[in-house]
């Protein structure tokens, strides 16, 4: 570890700090180099959906780094899985031609990648384990919904037939009713107070977005869009710290942007 002292040598001293500081910035500026330099062009590769690919995009361009979000049709898909490294999207094809895989990898390397160091702050370790935690939080919430999700989509995965079963339906409903009463409440309350602590009129840990803002509000949204069967698009009405929080993520001026940029 480098610890915080002061050298002397000769007359003169040397402020550690300062050469903490230079260092990670040497740090954000190789994530940026990554991102930006090459001979190709940064490029996305995802459905034409939000997914978990759109966590990646928003972080990219709150970063200001230009990239080419190429977006696969479902009809195409089948052809195009076998040449992917692991079977699924996203992709990232850095402008060297470098593969990156898994999109909080991508998530990182976005956020570690801004200018203003605020995303990912490579000079704050304590500001990064807040982070950390606050992912690992939004990751737990997916988790938590995965079954009540896949029950419906890949029911193989749980036993059930891969058709059409008499008690498909009721079962999807009975999972996702269950969600909504019991693990529902248990994450927004920890959302909450993440929000209280941070001051209650900001973001998740402080004034700054940060990557964990990003992909909470993209995880925590999904449950406003009545997009999923039994889940109404009014289950998040009772948490208006929640909802509040989703709407500065929003309205960020470089989330806004991008919103803008898709509309």
């Amino acid at each position: 570890s480098i610890s915080l002292c002061r050298f002397h040598c000769c007359c003169k001293s040397i402020d550690c700090a300062s050469i903490i500081i230079n260092y990670y910035a040497t740090m954000t500026q190789s994530a940026h180099d990554l991102l930006t330099s090459g001979d190709g062009k940064l490029s996305l590769h995802y459905f034409s959906i939000e997914g978990v690919a759109e966590q990646v995009r928003i972080a990219l361009s709150v970063a200001s780094i230009p990239f080419e979000d190429v977006q696969v049709p479902f009809s195409e898909w089948q052809t195009k899985k076998p040449t992917t490294k692991y079977g699924q999207l996203p992709e990232m094809i850095l402008p060297n031609g470098q593969l990156i895989t898994e999109s909080t990898a991508m998530l990182r390397l976005a956020g570690e990648a801004d200018p203003e160091g605020k995303l990912y702050p490579a000079a704050d370790v304590g500001k990064r384990l807040q982070i950390e935690g606050a992912l690992g939080l939004t990751a737990d919430l997916a988790r938590a919904w995965s079954p009540c999700l896949y029950i419906g989509m890949r029911p193989e995965r749980f036993g059930y037939p891969g058709a059409d079963w008499a008690e498909k339906d009721a079962t999807v409903k009975k999972l996702r009713e269950t969600f909504l009463a019991n693990e529902l409440p248990r994450y927004m309350g920890y959302y909450t107070n993440l929000i209280k602590e941070a001051g209650g009129n900001a973001f998740l840990l402080g004034e700054d977005l940060t990557i964990a803002d990003i992909a909470a509000y993209q995880g925590i949204t999904y449950y406003s869009r009545g997009i999923a069967d039994y889940v109404p698009a009014d289950s998040l009405d009772p948490y208006p710290e929640v909802l509040a929080f989703l709407k500065r993520v929003a309205e960020h001026p470089k989330v806004a942007a991008y919103k803008a940029s898709k509309a």
